[in-house]
């Protein structure tokens, strides 16, 4: 995902360090039964803090024996987190969309036949299909959690149970503004920073976002101000998913 991983907390100097350690274990692991070596994570995506690990994918052929000594190995301060796969089986698995998108920031440190450039080429991009679904579902699932579902909660008598429905119907619609940018959704721990970063989002996005995620009591008004801050980004983006899968809204609910 082309964001830029701008972390207040990011340290330069420890990043250059984390760097090198990867480098230099990476390079122990250099040799026939290992078919390619990969840095995803921190390193890769260009920040560095104390919170921060090295994560380091070895792949192994399938008759191969190489092991590692642990997940979690301690080098000058520095934790590196590894895992050993092997290769076959993950170029015939399925990679869910967390998966993907965590591979998607990565380098590639040994890689003598291609392997895992073909593998990465195959596995990561958004098809066209499931991006035309992530933008069909995510519009119509965010309308119907961020409006609908809250009023009919109201009518229910529950105000806990209508605020709640905001946080599922967030979710949707940010599937559906990483479907907008053609990009896949990152995971729960990424999500809202990596889709403030897009390049097509609503206006104001920041700004109505802290007034949809924010709870200011369990009222009826309180209720309607949040959908009417979500409602204000959804209609913005309306008009540019339906241009993009050529269908108008009233057609996306018979689908979903």
């Amino acid at each position: 995902m082309p964001t830029q991983f701008i972390i207040p907390s990011s340290d330069p100097i420890l990043l250059e360090k984390a760097i090198h350690i990867a480098d230099d274990f990476a390079r122990e692991y250099i040799r026939p039964e290992i078919v390619g070596i990969v840095f995803l994570g921190a390193i890769t995506r260009g920040y560095f803090d104390a919170s921060a690990d090295i994560d380091i994918i070895l792949y192994r052929s399938p008759d191969s024996a190489v092991t590692l000594p642990a997940n979690y190995i301690q080098r000058e301060g520095f934790e590196i987190h590894t895992d050993i796969l092997d290769y076959t089986q993950e170029a015939s698995q399925a990679w869910d969309m967390a998966k993907r998108w965590a591979f998607t920031s990565h380098r590639i440190f040994y890689d003598p036949v291609d392997l895992l450039t073909s593998l990465y080429a195959e596995k990561l991009p958004l098809q066209p299909a499931e991006r035309r679904w992530l933008m069909i579902e995510g519009m119509t699932q965010s309308n119907w959690y961020c409006d609908a579902l809250p009023r009919l909660w109201i009518d229910r008598g529950n105000l806990l149970c209508a605020q709640h429905m905001f946080d599922e119907g967030i979710t949707h619609f940010f599937n559906a503004l990483c479907g907008l940018n053609n990009e896949l959704v990152a995971d729960v721990k990424w999500r809202f920073y990596s889709v403030a970063q897009l390049t097509i989002l609503p206006p104001r996005f920041l700004e109505l976002m802290q007034e949809v995620m924010t709870v200011r009591a369990f009222s009826q008004e309180d209720i309607q101000r949040r959908s009417q801050a979500f409602m204000q980004m959804w209609r913005a983006v309306l008009p540019l998913v339906e241009e993009d899968v050529q269908m108008k809204y009233e057609e996306f609910e018979k689908l979903v």
